[in-house]
């Protein structure tokens, strides 16, 4: 099920999920009206963070350091909240939960899930803003 809105960023992906929350997403749009950069900005800085928070739970995951997961996943999840990212914040979620119990036994299809949620959410910030919604390529952030 693939369902668009182009008005605003309300989107799921295949499963049903809603990619981006609008009524999130339109709050941070309202906020930031007297100047849109300021919002392409947001997302720029979201993103080139949550690519290296993954950076971090690969790392993380690949030392088996649970702890260090559940701190990496609990950031992801709050932050990418604050912009309406859900499904990726759940995924986050169920990541966080594995570190916390100290069980990393299916924390590698729980991090694939982040990385293509977050997949999901940048291709959803770039039909909205544009590509200046990302970081370019290549760059240090």
């Amino acid at each position: 099920m693939d369902s668009r809105n182009r008005g605003g960023v309300t989107t799921k992906n295949l499963v049903g999920d809603v990619v981006i929350a609008r009524e999130i997403f339109d709050r941070l749009r309202q906020a930031t009206a007297a100047d849109p950069a300021i919002l392409a900005e947001l997302c720029r800085e979201y993103v080139a963070e949550a690519r290296s928070t993954v950076a971090k739970l690969q790392k993380a995951l690949a030392q088996r350091d649970a702890t260090e997961v559940r701190e990496r996943a609990h950031y992801l999840k709050g932050s990418s909240l604050m912009i309406g990212a859900r499904t990726l914040a759940q995924c986050c979620g169920r990541l966080e939960q594995m570190g916390r119990d100290s069980d990393l036994e299916a924390a590698e299809p729980a991090l694939d899930q982040v990385i293509q949620a977050l997949k999901a959410v940048e291709d959803e910030l770039t039909k909205e803003l544009g590509s200046v919604a990302l970081p370019a390529e290549g760059s240090a952030a």
